[in-house]
């Protein structure tokens, strides 16, 4: 058992808490037995023993202490979250959950308050928390502890850089594979894994002009079954692909069979007159429609401090509530070399978000 392991055990749901409150329920039940009274059976001539008043007086306090004690316990515990695991549903878990409004912020995994102060600034409630992962990271165990004690769902996007996609499907990563499984499966409740992100476009190294299709499916479905295997059952697989523009390559040859795949996830960002949800990302729906009728995610957005974020906001929000199928939006509130999309630098676009926020609290 490793260092994130023993963390879910001890802090999560089947951890230390659990133990006491089966402790102090056996404690109570005995001394409510010792409160009842029952017949004895004593020698001709002796007169019968009573239980005596200071007996039932300490049963009485053990009583009153066990129910104090399941109480703190009861609040000690992370708030349990309305999520099933996937463990007892299946897929049908998967098919039917809808995050709703998710989030990626900055310094997450080091600490949830950049998350608290997005829902304060926008009044909204976030279901979905995304991070990013450096191949041969662990899982981040503290980080879905936090996310689902507020009822949100933790998103990893497992990005191998550094690494030959050949290599993986050949099986030179699947310790690693293994041990991030684990991790998953020690904390029980529904992650959101996807892998290789974007491959259709050429932005990296596993995608579209740089890896064969043919490996990048084979490494998808390799993964897949190596983390299934090691207990990963409660993973909600995203297939997670870029918006469809010139020079991004088919959709259709990384596509890599439903049975490996949960929801697919659609990115797009504004960058320019005319972006919209009908001109920028329904066109990709409508070309993953065609492979899968799989629930869709929009798995990044966001716009830049310009005048038209506000449209852009508001078109992505009503798209998506409108549109069957699509299941939620992740904000991407970061700035980075193609532009600041943090909402809380930019008012106008803030206020639409506000207002469209309200469809998820």
């Amino acid at each position: 058992m490793n260092l994130h392991q023993l963390y879910a055990a001890i802090v999560g749901p089947p951890g230390v808490w659990r133990f006491v409150r089966v402790v102090v329920l056996i404690s109570t039940v005995g001394a409510v037995v010792r409160l009842i009274p029952l017949p004895r059976r004593h020698a001709a001539g002796m007169r019968p023993r009573g239980r005596g008043a200071m007996p039932a007086a300490i049963a009485v306090v053990a009583i009153v202490i066990g129910g104090c004690a399941y109480v703190a316990s009861r609040h000690a515990a992370p708030r349990p979250a309305r999520r099933p695991t996937l463990a007892a549903d299946g897929e049908r878990s998967a098919a039917t959950m809808r995050p709703g409004l998710g989030v990626f912020v900055a310094g997450a995994t080091a600490s949830y308050r950049p998350v608290d102060a997005f829902m304060k600034v926008t009044g909204a409630r976030v279901g979905l928390v995304l991070y990013y992962s450096a191949w041969n990271d662990p899982f981040q165990t503290r980080f879905a502890v936090w996310a689902h004690a507020r009822d949100a769902m933790p998103m990893v996007q497992m990005e191998p850089r550094g690494v030959a996609l050949a290599s993986i499907a050949a099986g030179h990563s699947d310790a690693y594979l293994r041990s991030f499984a684990a991790g998953v499966r020690a904390f029980r409740y529904p992650v959101a894994v996807s892998f290789a992100p974007e491959a259709n476009g050429p932005f990296y190294s596993w995608g579209c002009g740089h890896t064969p299709a043919s490996v990048y499916v084979s490494a998808w479905r390799h993964l897949h079954a190596v983390m299934t295997r090691a207990g990963g059952r409660n993973i909600i697989w995203v297939w997670d692909m870029n918006r469809v523009f010139h020079g991004t390559c088919p959709l259709s040859a990384r596509w890599p069979g439903a049975r490996y795949v949960d929801w697919v996830g659609v990115d797009g960002y504004w960058r320019g007159a005319g972006s919209s949800f009908a001109a920028t990302l329904a066109p990709t729906i409508r070309a993953a429609r065609q492979l899968t009728r799989k629930p869709v995610l929009i798995g990044e957005t966001g716009a830049p401090h310009v005048p038209a974020a506000p449209a852009w906001v508001q078109s992505v929000f009503e798209g998506a509530r409108t549109t069957p199928g699509v299941i939620g939006v992740v904000w991407f509130d970061y700035g980075d070399r193609l532009g600041d999309y943090r909402l809380e630098d930019d008012p106008p676009a803030l206020a639409m978000f506000r207002r469209e926020a309200r469809h998820y609290r």
